[in-house]
């Protein structure tokens, strides 16, 4: 559709003296066409009028436009509030132009329909004259509707209705001439809908989009993702430019700044570069130099990236277009630093800029505790980017008075970090050092870093101790140190039963391997000390740490005794054979005594 003509956009109410109406409508009471009736007091009713909107009539209005794609069809419907303010004056009717393609055309104040047909056409809009169902005089008011539909095509003519897609010209009616009426643009949810008239009529809309396209000629162009192209010129050569441009470079656009689902236009500045200001979703080129179209488009595809840093938006705009930057400010910088890590590291700051996560990784992500600004920025480009040795003028140009000093307290705690990340092998930091990294609260870094190191120290002493025992390496305290949230209690805790246990079982294993003699082999007779140190094993295997001290302990306890044992097991059997011997030599003494004194009395 085209913008009805000026004037046209809502005519003014025609106002007919009283006497003058009721000799027009007693000469048409014969008639058997009611409408022919309000044509004829339309060429009647020519000469008294009043404006629509005047000291004598005050009317508020709404326009809904309503997108039917079931029917390929657009539904509208214009709402009036008419009041007569005068004291004399009747108003039996008011005009309205309506498109010339309209289908459908009726009009109701909500009881019962209402009287109207075409008068004139000028430019494409029929000049509709509607009676009101009864006149309106001085005082009343009056809620009136008109309704029409406009079926959807392929050229300007109608609208464009297409899977996902709705392009069509709004308009609303204008009381006064002046004051455009705001428009409800309805559609099903997920459509893109493009609606012409001027950038700042006010519309309201409940689709996907709605974009003002300012007399452009649109062309809803196939590109992933939906993408509307609009040209104020017909020719249609920037238009083909601008499209081929933005189909070569949405594969490398995915690959730098990811996967783009929301639709969006790219439109055609006004000549003179009048921009008609800059939208998430939209792109005002003024030419279809492949630069300009590279630039713009980096631009949309980093629209849902929240940073506080412009200068690191345009950088990477610039960079993806392949700008020639003079080094003067920081956005100039970007794109040497893009170089350097390619679109691979450009994507996995972009891709954590969005997430909102912090720089330094953990087991899960957690939020990042600044705002997205400068030293987010920093930290992601030199975290999950990769950057390396970044320009001390690019520094100088982002950081700013007292953050010159902040930026050597972050490297100093950076080598402290970098290190402490290295010898905790598997072992991720725990959250509290990380946070306080991403925080940029280098002074509790500083003073937590120390016990961290402790606890690390300790795990890989254990582990180098478990493996000259043969023991298998125990991770169990993994999970807490990667858990910490305020300290290295809990893993200190868990590291003490493992020292302790290590303690026990390292005594053990000495004693049951030392070399027995044959006291000890006696006293062990019965306990297979062997098979308990198996046990001892199995136990450190389980986790079981008290076990592991408490039954080494005894089994230590064992082997020491077994000598003492042995000898017990020894003497008390020589005691025996010797008493046994003892008592024989006695009774034998004995026998022979008394066989002595036998001999001497025979």
């Amino acid at each position: 559709m085209a913008r009805p003509p000026p004037g046209l956009g809502s005519v003014p109410l025609a106002a007919v003296p009283v006497r003058e109406l009721r000799r027009i409508a007693g000469a048409l009471l014969t008639s058997l066409v009611a409408a022919f009736a309000v044509l004829v007091a339309a060429s009647l009713w020519s000469a008294p009028v009043a404006a629509q909107g005047s000291a004598s009539l005050t009317i508020a209005t709404t326009a809904t436009y309503r997108v039917v794609p079931e029917a390929s069809r657009v539904e509208v419907e214009f709402g009036y509030t008419f009041e007569n303010l005068t004291d004399t004056a009747s108003f039996p009717a008011f005009f309205e132009s309506i498109p010339a393609t309209a289908l459908d055309v009726a009009a109701t104040d909500g009881s019962s329909g209402l009287l109207g047909a075409p008068t004139a056409q000028t430019d494409g809009f029929d000049t509709w004259l509607f009676a009101f169902s009864s006149p309106l005089d001085p005082g009343d008011s009056a809620s009136v509707v008109i309704s029409w539909a406009i079926a959807g095509g392929t050229s300007s003519q109608g609208p464009i209705i297409e899977p996902g897609a709705a392009a069509f010209d709004v308009y609303a009616p204008a009381p006064d001439g002046a004051t455009w009426t705001p428009a409800v643009i309805e559609a099903p949810e997920g459509y893109v809908v493009l609606a012409g008239e001027e950038a700042t009529a006010p519309y309201e809309i409940t689709a996907a989009r709605l974009v003002n396209l300012g007399g452009y000629r649109t062309t809803l162009a196939a590109l992933p993702p939906d993408v509307g192209v609009t040209d104020w010129d017909d020719g249609g050569d920037w238009t083909g430019s601008v499209v081929d441009r933005a189909t070569a470079v949405v594969t490398s656009l995915e690959s730098w700044f990811g996967v783009r689902e929301a639709p969006f236009e790219i439109r055609r500045s006004f000549p003179g570069d009048q921009h008609l200001g800059f939208e998430a979703s939209m792109v005002e080129l003024a030419d279809d130099s492949a630069a300009s179209v590279d630039h713009q488009l980096a631009h949309v595809w980093l629209s849902d990236v929240t940073v506080e840093a412009d200068w690191f938006i345009e950088g990477l705009a610039a960079a993806f277009a392949g700008d020639d930057p003079q080094p003067s400010d920081a956005a100039d910088f970007v794109p040497a630093i893009a170089d350097e890590i390619g679109a691979v590291g450009v994507r996995a700051v972009v891709d954590a800029l969005r997430a909102q996560t912090i720089t330094y990784p953990g087991v899960v992500d957690e939020p990042q505790p600044l705002p997205p600004d400068w030293r987010t920025v920093l930290d992601h480009l030199e975290g999950v980017g990769g950057a390396d040795e970044l320009d001390p003028q690019f520094w100088a140009a982002v950081a700013q008075g007292d953050d010159a000093a902040m930026l050597d307290r972050r490297a100093s705690a950076r080598l402290d970090y970098e290190a402490l990340e290295f010898r905790s092998g598997g072992w991720t930091l725990p959250p509290y050092l990380r946070l306080a990294m991403a925080g940029w609260d280098f002074e509790t870094f500083n003073a937590e870093q120390g016990a961290v190191s402790d606890a690390i120290v300790r795990r890989d002493s254990l582990l180098s101790w478990a493996e000259s025992l043969e023991l298998a390496p125990r991770d169990d305290g993994k999970e807490l140190f990667e858990a910490a949230e305020d300290g290295m209690v809990e893993v200190d805790e868990l590291l003490d039963e493992q020292e302790a246990a290590l303690a026990a079982f390292d005594e053990a294993e000495r004693l049951v391997n030392g070399d027995r003699g044959l006291l000890a082999r006696v006293g062990l007779l019965g306990h297979d000390a062997d098979g308990e140190l198996a046990e001892l094993r199995a136990a450190w295997d389980d986790g079981d740490y008290a076990r592991v001290e408490h039954d080494g302990e005894d089994l230590s306890s064992l082997v020491e005794g077994a000598v003492g044992a042995g000898t017990i097991r020894l003497l008390v059997p020589a005691l025996g054979l010797l008493a046994a011997w003892q008592l024989l030599r006695w009774v034998r003494r004995r026998f022979a005594v008394v066989q002595d004194v036998a001999n001497s009395d025979a």
